[in-house]
């Protein structure tokens, strides 16, 4: 796989060829910040939203190469869209990423001989909802606050705490059910 930083270089040397850089430059220069404080806001992590902001102008570079005009003023709305876009589709790959966890973790319970208790427990987890699951592993078996939890997921606390309560009342229902 290739390197950002060289992609990025790659792209921009071909744009120049056609002349369209400097208006791609002209615009990253202006609104680059902007841009990758909203992809901050939108994710949560100043790392992630500078990424993202980063991968909006090399789709700009790309779209620039085959046609030098694409990218018009005022920019800041295909930049906004493009972004959120990217935002989106980042945080519905977390969330599968997310919903897989407890599977990849339950197939590996059977090799680490817990008790039938622990793996019991387990399964009614996997029973779970994925947010509602999410919120129960980081509260209970990783130690975070309610206000980590919601960081970390990008919840408010009231709903954390709403998913950690029902997550509490089904997970007794479901363990009810294996006794």
């Amino acid at each position: 796989m290739a390197q950002p930083g060289r992609e990025f270089a790659a792209v921009i040397e071909a744009v120049q060829e056609t002349g369209g850089a400097v208006r791609v430059s002209d615009v990253y220069a202006r609104e680059h910040g902007r841009l990758a404080a909203l992809g901050a806001m939108l994710t949560g992590d100043a790392a992630a939203g500078e990424d993202l902001a980063h991968d909006v102008f090399v789709d700009a570079l790309r779209h620039c190469h085959d046609d030098p005009e694409y990218l018009r003023e005022p920019a800041w709305p295909w930049l906004r869209i493009a972004l959120v876009r990217r935002a989106m589709r980042r945080r519905e790959r977390l969330a599968g990423e997310l919903r897989r966890l407890p599977l990849l973790h339950l197939s590996a319970t059977a090799e680490l001989g817990w008790s039938a208790e622990t793996n019991d427990c387990l399964a009614a987890l996997a029973g779970l909802p994925a947010r509602m699951r999410a919120c129960a592993v980081l509260f209970y078996w990783q130690d975070l606050s309610t206000a980590d939890v919601a960081r970390e997921l990008g919840l408010s606390v009231r709903t954390v705490e709403n998913q950690l309560a029902r997550a509490r009342v089904r997970l007794a229902e479901r363990l009810r059910e294996v006794q």
